[in-house]
C-alpha cells in the first residue's frame, strides 16, 4: 500500500479502488505542481468563480470527481504535480491512471519557462502511456495562465511551448492558450470533448 493512500481526503477515491463499471467519460489533468490544474477543474466543472481558487492547497496524490458537464457524465482525475505524486501515477498507478481516457489535458504554466524541460519529459511519458492504455484518447496541451502574458506576446508563448515540447511530432495533439479568467478555457475543454 502506498503512503499516499493515507493522505488522500475522504471525499476522494483512490484510482486503484475504482470499480471499472463506474459511469462517465474519463478526463485526466496532468502537469507540474502549481500549473493550475485544480483551479481549472473547479472553474470549469464545479462552476466556482476564478478568484475563489486562489490559495487552494496543492493536490495530494490523485483525486477524482464525478461531474455532469453539458449533459455528459464525467470522471475528472486530478494528479498532484509534485514529483513524488507524478512518479507514483506514472509507475505504481500507471495502468489505472491511463486506462479508458477520453481526453488528457496536460497543463503548462506559460510563465514558468524554467519548468518547461521537466514538463516536456512528463508530457512525453504521458503520451506513451496514453498510446498504450487509451489509444483512442485525445491529448490537449493547455498553455495556461495566459492572463499573465501580454496580448502581443501570446502567440510567441504558444510557439515557444510548441517548439520546446516538439508538438510538431504529435499531429494529433492540440494546444490552446487558456486562463481561468477568460472564455478560452471553456472553449478548449468543449472542443476537446467535441461539444
Amino acid at each position: 500500500m502506498s503512503y499516499l493512500e493515507n493522505e488522500i481526503a475522504d471525499e476522494d477515491v483512490l484510482i486503484r479502488d475504482l470499480d471499472k463499471s463506474e459511469f462517465g467519460s474519463k478526463l485526466l489533468f496532468l502537469g507540474l505542481a502549481q500549473t493550475g490544474k485544480t483551479s481549472i477543474i473547479q472553474v470549469v466543472f464545479e462552476n466556482k468563480a476564478p478568484e475563489t481558487t486562489e490559495g487552494i492547497p496543492a493536490t495530494v496524490g490523485v483525486r477524482r470527481k464525478l461531474v455532469d458537464f453539458s449533459d455528459i457524465s464525467l470522471n475528472v482525475y486530478d494528479v498532484g504535480g509534485q514529483i513524488t505524486y507524478l512518479e507514483e501515477a506514472f509507475v505504481d498507478l500507471r495502468e489505472s491512471i491511463f486506462s479508458r481516457i477520453k481526453a488528457l489535458f496536460f497543463v503548462v504554466d506559460t510563465s514558468r519557462h524554467d519548468d518547461f524541460e521537466i514538463a516536456k519529459m512528463y508530457f512525453r511519458r504521458a503520451i506513451r502511456n496514453l498510446n498504450e492504455y487509451s489509444p483512442e484518447g485525445k491529448t490537449v496541451v493547455l498553455a495556461h495562465k495566459m492572463d499573465l502574458v501580454s496580448t502581443k506576446e501570446r502567440e510567441k508563448a504558444i510557439s515557444f511551448i510548441t517548439e520546446i515540447f516538439e508538438l510538431e511530432d504529435y499531429s494529433e495533439v492540440e494546444i490552446f492558450e487558456t486562463s481561468i479568467y477568460e472564455k478560452t478555457l471553456m472553449d478548449a475543454v468543449e472542443k476537446a470533448l467535441g461539444i
